[in-house]
């Protein structure tokens, strides 16, 4: 008896799922790249979503729903672009500079970009200038850039001062210019030091003395001392390595006749030898600055304030120095000119209280000293009426406010120096202005970021026959435009300083070198 085989469900189902894969042509074949899908109705976004396993009606099987899926995901053929290949950068100096280079036009299109974007809605109207004459070569113009004879000649001997004799038979200031060029071309030497420094020599004024020692200064004093050695003017940069108090005692009675003193960076010198120095200095110096010193105590100056026919009196980086050390000044009322750079720890009620005990002050300066703020500079101005020279460079706390009494009592100032001064607009430029009128000569503005033509032209209306120098070095909002009309407008101005005013053409300059006759 035969059985008879029943297939099982289970096997039917799989060879019809095998005869339909085996009907079905591949997929890439098949199946071909879908319509770009549009957004316009609602019925084209349902019939593209993926059709899923479980909702298939029965009798599909995967190739159907693989196929399906396919169709959803499929974006063509279209092979993605490779990115772009980047610069190779390389770390160096050389590789920095050239960098630099390359973007510099991109930085200050940039610049100019964001500058013209920060500027209000409501602005004035822009200056135009139209030259007065055509552009011209600076040499034809400037007075100045062809030397002369004499500082030629002068040049020539700096070049050669290791072959000269003496300099004894030339007077003292061709003397001191020549000194200053050796120290340019780093050659004042030991061996040097003779040619400034002779029997006989009455000024002595060496701007570096970095590569001199201490036994070459003793021996050339020694030498001038043993014939007789009466000095009316010392002057002496950099002087740490080779000034000390041995070598003030070395002086000696040299200095009874003196009358400007000035010994820069003389970091050696103690409260001993500043004793030393005012003993042995005349009561009639008139003049004298010490600086760089971090052992000069109280003590220093009030041996410094014994000098009561003192007129100038410079004090420079010392940091020990606070306002309780600088107390005993408020007794010199001879003074008219007083320096105090760089003294950090100076505060404003010590300031207003110096300057309200020394009302006569003509120049007065707080350059760098980082803790004063506008009511110091309002102290130096209400107390000092007769102030013709101020100095408030890099005091980055002050604001307009302090310069209000300037335009309200009319300060006869005649020069002003207000360098990195972050906090200033135009409207501290007005006030000064119009404050110092015909008497302002020379105006130092350079990073003061925030100036704009309204400075120029409030310059040119009211101290148009007075400026002869400006510095507007790194103002990058002040247009060529206003700087023409300015140079055009001021009869005496000499110097204009524009380091850093990458906004100003080089054929600009050349028809700015023109104005003036002899602007430089």
């Amino acid at each position: 008896m035969k059985r008879k085989s029943r297939a099982s469900p289970r096997s039917s189902s799989g060879v019809s799922s095998r005869r339909r894969r085996a009907a079905s042509p591949p997929l890439s074949a098949s199946v071909p790249a879908p319509p770009p899908r549009e957004e316009s109705d609602e019925g084209a976004v349902g019939a593209t979503s993926p059709a899923r396993v479980d909702d298939a009606p029965s009798g599909r099987g995967r190739a159907v729903v693989s196929r399906e899926r396919a169709l959803y995901f499929a974006t063509g053929d279209v092979v993605p672009a490779a990115p772009d290949a980047e610069t190779e950068s390389w770390p160096g100096y050389f590789a920095t500079a050239r960098e630099l280079s390359d973007n510099r036009q991109a930085a200050q299109a940039a610049r100019k970009q964001r500058q013209q974007g920060d500027q209000p809605q409501d602005e004035a109207p822009k200056v135009v200038w139209t030259p007065r004459h055509p552009a011209r070569s600076s040499v034809l113009t400037a007075d100045n850039v062809v030397q002369r004879l004499r500082d030629l000649a002068l040049q020539s001997l700096a070049e050669h001062v290791e072959q000269l004799p003496t300099l004894e038979y030339i007077d003292s200031t061709a003397r001191h210019q020549v000194a200053r060029a050796v120290v340019k071309l780093r050659r004042l030497k030991p061996e040097v030091l003779p040619l400034f420094i002779f029997p006989g020599v009455t000024e002595i004024d060496i701007p570096d003395c970095s590569n001199i020692d201490e036994a070459t200064l003793l021996q050339a004093l020694k030498e001038c001392a043993a014939r007789g050695l009466v000095l009316t003017v010392l002057r002496l940069g950099l002087c740490g390595r080779c000034v000390s108090d041995s070598v003030i005692d070395e002086l000696g009675d040299s200095l009874g006749a003196v009358e400007q003193l000035q010994v820069q960076g003389c970091y050696r010198l103690s409260d001993a030898g500043c004793e030393a120095l005012v003993r042995r200095c005349a009561p009639s110096l008139d003049s004298f600055e010490i600086s760089c010193n971090q052992r000069m105590t109280k003590k220093s100056i009030d041996y410094f304030c014994e000098l009561q026919n003192l007129h100038s009196l410079t004090l420079s980086e010392c940091p020990k120095i606070d306002d309780a050390s600088l107390e005993s000044l408020k007794t010199m009322k001879n003074l008219r000119k007083l320096q105090l750079k760089q003294m950090e720890r100076l505060t404003d009620e010590f300031v207003v209280s110096l300057a309200q005990s020394l009302p006569d002050l003509e120049e007065f300066s707080i350059a760098r000293c980082s803790q004063l703020t506008n009511t110091a500079v309002k102290g130096i101005l209400e107390a000092c009426r007769g102030l013709k020279v101020l100095d408030v460079s890099d005091l980055h706390l002050i604001t307009d406010e302090c310069f209000e009494p300037v335009r309200e009592h009319g300060h006869a100032l005649r020069r002003v120096s207000m360098r990195c001064c972050l906090g200033l607009t135009d409207v501290a430029f007005q006030h000064i202005a119009f404050g110092a009128k015909s008497y302002l000569e020379a105006l130092e503005m350079s990073s003061v970021s925030q100036v704009t033509d309204a400075s120029m032209m409030a310059l040119l209306e009211h101290c148009a026959t007075s400026l002869t120098t400006l510095d507007i070095s790194f103002c990058r909002n002040i247009a060529e435009d206003a700087l023409g009309v300015l140079a055009d407008g001021t009869e005496k101005l000499r110097s204009l300083v524009l380091w850093g005013c990458t906004q100003v053409r080089s054929s600009r300059i050349c028809s700015l070198g023109y104005c003036g006759g002899s602007l430089t």
